[in-house]
């Protein structure tokens, strides 16, 4: 595994980095050098690659070992905490599987992610992948299903070609870089540079072609990653290309949504043309001048080309791109917003500025670079979703299919992937973006008003119904209970109360608790009726409930918590108090026979009994007490027995939402310091500065945000609790700049003791004054001030191990 070099602009040397295939074009140092203008300089030494590579041709590598040593101009330098991130960190293929993430151009949270794709269907781009197949303007960050990449194009020279293949080209990642808000890469087939960058609601593409050839762009309309419906295409005047393309949601999801574009180039074309045919009859039939293309099943095949005369020199072509969810007007006004009359160079630096102030919101010192690297990366795609939905003017498309208007200053967003945000991306957004928070909660309060329910992972405008619980419930509550209050809080309780008591009415495309009807009458969910994560469905919604339990009594709903609090506490109905596991039972009362706590997905979603004994966050003292707690300590250093990270069945697994609570569970169980050493390791196994760096998918920002807030010494295994518990932090300094409603400026936490080393508390002091609680709560964060760390290379077995250190549970309370 190589590591990331810390650089001005990332830039990666892979043994297979040279994915050169000449494929009979003529790779002539006339046309290499013309290409790429805009590159730095790079190290670059015939050392690096691999047998395979240098079998491809030696003259190949020499003509490319020199045009790359001699591209040397320089783009606007990457300052501030930008400078530490490297978005090809997580765009590998493991080892927890893909981990989906694209390195492309986008702002904090923007509607635009323009990425490079490396696959026909699936997530966009892997490090691993030899070409480039063009690029698009939508991605999620991480997910685990195929999906997006709508308003796809690429650039060619030479004849006109339509089909992907031929569109094709390969990429060498030496002549690739990345940072936040820029992407930039050399398509060798076609000797063509591309820059990317984006504002919030447009892309920006910058082709440099060499001398001699036609330029082309192209936009095979019809292609996504998952699976179009429907899409038209419009050659507007001589210096537009506009349309739609209609693809479907995620999961194998059949509802559909529209993607809006306009695209608009800094030059007007000599010439161009349309196509139209059969995905899978080959190219489609070219029609020169046509200025109109359409289909209407997924079968069809179309898209529109513009191309600019051959030149004596290499020429550059600029295409804005606007999207819009609304419709082709709210593409063009978009664009007009914050694209029209500025440059690349305006528009990369707006972008650069935006993920500056993103990241500013935490100051980290010390350590290694690389460290700071993988914290800043990790912060960089805990801020990319969810993402804003309405279009500049404030139109946005609403859960009832209607045109809805937000007011200024505000946005709605969308593309929750709730199930793995809640646990602890909602959680650090709510502590950093308090005000953005407001306005992330607000959305689901519309999506409620406006859909009838709230989903538990909505795409765009629709419920897809992926996954279990309420998670979104508990991200309201969190927020509310984290004081902030910039949102709709009684259309936000009717709406969870009813997902928390009422099955949906039929005919609704949302399908609310799983079984909730079971729950109401059995007070479990019984797996001979639902078939799919009986257990995880019922300990899921009770973290719902204890969420609504909390917010109940700060809002005064007396009957309301007791309610509640009673349904928090069913997941104890799955608990087995012979084998002391969570397991399933059937309608009739009867545990399913043969349970193995190893067996995977039988009453478990994604996981396996020995993953889910630690899936009750609100009330760990009872768990642990029903388990024993010495029962409890054993199972749950086993747990963390394993030689190497994995997908093991009865040991932790750091790829998946299931159990990244798991190391900080001893914190209630009288063992802080084992807590502290498991969730370094964690860290130092899993968080590493290479395109593998980050565990399994990154589902949207959450196990990147487990890495902020373990790194800054802090994670809260219920957040609605709004307790954080306490491990070492990574660095000697970390300073959390706070915002309105929160009182404080600052809050800064300080370890003595060389804490890139040393992973043992030895003692806390908050405020001055010395703190045994394993813990500490979110209203002493958000109040501002400090928080001190000694730490040491040997456990301290006294500091916050005394039962009445450990953090609240629900056990310890009654309404």
């Amino acid at each position: 595994m190589l590591a990331l070099p810390v650089a001005v602009q990332s830039q990666w040397f892979g043994e297979d980095d040279l994915k050169v295939q000449q494929r009979g074009s003529d790779f002539s140092m006339k046309n290499l050098q013309s290409s790429i203008p805009s590159f730095q300089k790079h190290t670059f030494s015939p050392a690096s690659l691999s047998s395979r590579s240098i079998s491809r041709g030696a003259a190949l590598l020499g003509a490319l070992s020199l045009a790359v040593f001699l591209a040397r101009a320089q783009s606007p330098a990457v300052t501030g905490p930008a400078a530490s991130v490297n978005p090809i960190i997580g765009t590998g293929a493991g080892p927890g599987g893909g981990i989906n993430l694209f390195p492309g151009a986008t702002t904090p949270f923007g509607m635009v992610q323009l990425s490079p794709d490396t696959e026909d269907h699936g997530y966009g781009y892997h490090y691993a992948d030899t070409s480039i197949r063009g690029f698009s303007m939508t991605h999620m960050s991480g997910p685990g299903c195929s999906n997006e990449g709508d308003v796809f194009f690429t650039a060619t020279t030479g004849p006109i070609l339509s089909q992907v293949d031929d569109l094709s080209s390969a990429y060498s990642h030496s002549m690739e870089s990345a940072s936040p808000g820029y992407y930039r890469v050399n398509l060798l087939q076609w000797h063509t540079n591309v820059e990317l960058s984006a504002t919030d609601h447009t892309g920006i593409a910058q082709f440099t072609f060499p001398a001699g050839q036609p330029a082309n762009i192209v936009v095979p309309i019809a292609h996504t990653l998952n699976y179009t419906t429907a899409a038209q295409i419009h050659v507007t005047g001589n210096n537009q290309i506009d349309g739609f393309v209609e693809d479907r949601a995620f999961c194998g999801n059949r509802q559909s949504y529209k993607v809006y574009f306009v695209m608009t180039f800094s030059r007007p074309f000599s010439s161009f043309g349309t196509w139209t045919g059969n995905r899978y009859d080959g190219p489609g039939t070219l029609a020169p001048s046509s200025r109109d293309a359409e289909q209407s099943t997924h079968d069809g095949w179309t898209g529109a080309y513009a191309t600019w005369a051959a030149q004596s020199d290499p020429q550059t072509v600029t295409a804005k791109i606007a999207i819009s969810y609304v419709d082709l007007q709210g593409a063009e006004n978009n664009l007009k917003a914050e694209a029209d009359g500025k440059s690349f160079a305006q528009i990369h630096a707006a972008a650069l500025a935006a993920w500056n102030k993103a990241l500013s919101v935490i100051d980290v010192s010390g350590n290694t670079p690389e460290r700071r690297t993988v914290f800043y990366t990790a912060l960089y795609h805990s801020l990319m979703m969810p993402t804003i939905f309405s279009d500049a003017d404030g139109r946005y498309l609403g859960f009832d299919g209607k045109i809805h208007h937000i007011a200024a200053g505000h946005n709605v967003y969308a593309n929750y992937s709730g199930w793995d945000i809640y646990r602890s991306e909602l959680p650090l957004l709510a502590m950093i973006d308090p005000q953005r928070m407001a306005d992330i909660s607000q959305s689901v309060v519309l999506m409620y008003q406006q859909g009838g329910w709230i989903g538990r992972w909505p795409q765009i405008n629709l419920y897809t119904n992926v996954m279990a619980g309420s998670p979104l419930t508990v991200g309201l509550a969190t927020a509310w209970l984290d004081g902030i209050h910039d949102f709709d809080m009684d259309s936000a309780w009717e709406g969870m109360y009813k997902d928390a008591t009422e099955a949906p009415p039929p005919g609704h495309p949302y399908v609310g608790e799983e079984g909730i009807n079971y729950i109401n009458k059995l007070h479990y969910v019984p797996n001979d009726r639902i078939r799919y994560g009986s257990v995880s469905q019922l300990q899921e919604d009770a973290v719902a409930y204890a969420s609504l339990y909390d917010l109940a009594k700060e809002l005064g709903k007396t009957d309301a918590a007791k309610t509640l609090y009673d349904r928090a506490l069913y997941y104890r109905n799955v608990f087995d108090h012979q084998d002391r596991f969570f397991r399933p039972r059937n309608a009739d009362g009867q545990w399913v026979p043969h349970f193995d706590p190893m067996q995977n997905g039988r009453g478990f979603i994604e996981g396996t009994g020995w993953h889910y004994q630690w899936l009750e966050p609100a009330d760990m003292a009872w768990v642990v007490n029903a388990m024993g707690p010495d029962l409890f300590n054993k199972r749950l250093t086993d747990y963390f027995d394993y030689k190497i990270p994995g997908w093991y069945a009865q040991y932790y697994n750091p790829y998946n939402e299931t159990d990244l609570e798991a190391p900080f569970e001893f914190n209630f169980s009288g063992r802080p310091w084992e807590t502290q050493r498991v969730v370094r390791r964690v860290l130092d196994e899993n968080y590493t500065a290479d395109p593998n760096g980050i565990p399994g998918n990154d589902d949207c920002g959450e196990m990147s945000s487990w890495a902020v807030l373990s790194m800054m010494g802090m994670y809260s295994v219920d957040p609605a609790s709004l307790a954080y518990e306490l491990v070492a932090p990574s660095f000697p300094k970390i300073t959390i700049h706070l915002e309105q409603p929160y009182a404080g400026k600052t809050f800064t936490i300080e370890a003595k003791g060389d804490p890139a080393a040393n992973q043992y508390i030895q003692r806390v002091e908050l405020n001055g004054q010395p703190h045994h609680q394993n813990w500490v709560s979110f209203h002493a964060i958000a109040a501002g001030g400090t928080l001190h760390y000694d730490v040491g290379a040997k456990p301290n077995q006294n500091w916050g191990a005394a039962p009445a250190d450990a953090p609240p549970s629900l056990s310890n309370q009654q309404p």
